[in-house]
């Protein structure tokens, strides 16, 4: 019997972003493809008991860990838990290993080293705990995920990881971020007019660049004065430097017009990207841009920074632009707001583009790699 331990805390965050939300989708779609009958099993291990409305699946156990410090449950309870009981294969498919995992192999998903190449974007800690982290998981993994091709290359170039321990599987969309809302009542809850709002999602932090985003647009409002009815909305919870897009935001002459929505409900996401102008998404660094792949499938162009990962994962499907030059994020805001037949391609390309993602094929190419290690 080959045991699979897997750590499932992102299954209990009731308001999960980014990387708890990859966790998330890629353990459901995992779930629905069988495991070797008698001769596997797996183990979800969390620090509180398993949510009411997940059912797993027949071979798939949870396994509550209790811990009394707020702090630590990776690398002191789930440690301890691996060194008395391990599985075969221990998988975190969220960026970091414990301290111990006695004799099971290791294999984790790491997701950017942006840190490396935007180490402004981090607070002093943040640097100092992601570098200890990627070379504790470059020195003791058995087998490494990355989310793309340009993670990939980072871990070869800067960590000197060799290839062969590395396995890419790309992301996907969300296979569902509902039960959605109506039109009507996400655009009331808002106060925003279908098809006249550029739209951000994702952390307001430094590492996304809203900072950009929030000038090109107060000098496209400047162009077409005052009264214009367009609307910039950023929705998303706010991380390391959003103080400073708040404060830039508050000091312009188009402040209300800005629109901070904080955290936003997953059944309100589907219809405030259906009926934006477009999705723009200036980030200085991701290791994947889930967010572009949610725009197109809800059929709005998609604006991003061109950097390698984002052309390889939407391919002619955006238009791309430096993430800092202000001057050029301007005019392509301005191009989506009059371009009605540059919309429509871009809406057409980014359906088409999408297709070739799916939560199904990234959880098969991770039960791969884990019956690998497993064999090894």
């Amino acid at each position: 019997m080959i045991t699979y331990g897997i750590d499932g805390t992102a299954l209990i965050k009731p308001t999960p972003t980014g990387v708890e939300r990859y966790v998330t989708q890629l353990l459901s779609a995992m779930m629905t493809l069988p495991l070797a009958p008698e001769s596997e099993r797996v183990i979800l291990y969390a620090p509180q008991a398993k949510p009411a409305q997940l059912v797993l699946p027949v071979g798939w156990v949870w396994k509550e860990l209790d811990f009394w410090l707020p702090r630590g449950w990776t690398h002191i309870r789930l440690s301890y838990e691996l060194l008395r009981h391990p599985p075969d294969v221990f998988f975190n498919p969220a960026h970091e290993i414990p301290l111990c995992h006695g004799r099971a192999k290791v294999m984790t998903t790491v997701h950017d080293v942006i840190f490396r190449h935007v180490p402004g974007a981090y607070s002093t800690a943040s640097l100092r705990r992601q570098e200890w982290a990627i070379k504790s998981i470059a020195k003791r993994a058995a087998r490494i995920v990355t989310v793309s091709e340009s993670t990939k290359k980072d871990l070869i170039d800067i960590y000197k990881v060799p290839a062969e321990r590395l396995v890419v599987t790309h992301l996907a969309p969300g296979s569902s971020l509902g039960p959605p809302a109506t039109a009507q009542a996400v655009m009331g809850k808002y106060a925003l007019t279908p098809g006249m709002y550029v739209l951000f999602v994702g952390r307001v932090e430094t590492k996304k660049n809203p900072i950009t985003l929030i000038k090109a647009f107060i000098e496209l409002r400047r162009r077409y004065g005052v009264g214009h009815p367009l609307k910039l909305v950023l929705a998303g919870s706010y991380g390391f430097g959003a103080e400073a897009a708040l404060n830039l935001a508050k000091a312009s002459n188009c402040t209300n017009d800005i629109l901070f929505l904080g955290y936003v409900p997953d059944e309100d996401v589907p219809e405030l990207m259906a009926n934006a102008l477009c999705f723009a998404f200036p980030s200085l660094g991701e290791g994947f841009g889930i967010p572009i792949l949610e725009a197109m499938t809800a059929g709005i162009p998609v604006v991003t920074s061109d950097l390698p990962v984002m052309r390889e994962i939407a391919h002619e499907a955006a238009v791309f632009v430096p993430a800092l030059d202000v001057a050029k994020w301007t005019v392509a805001l301005d191009t989506m707001l009059i371009d009605q037949k540059r919309r429509e391609e871009l809406s057409v390309k980014g359906k088409e583009r999408v297709k070739a993602f799916s939560w199904i094929q990234t959880a098969e190419a991770t039960w791969q790699a884990l019956r690998a290690t497993a064999h090894e």
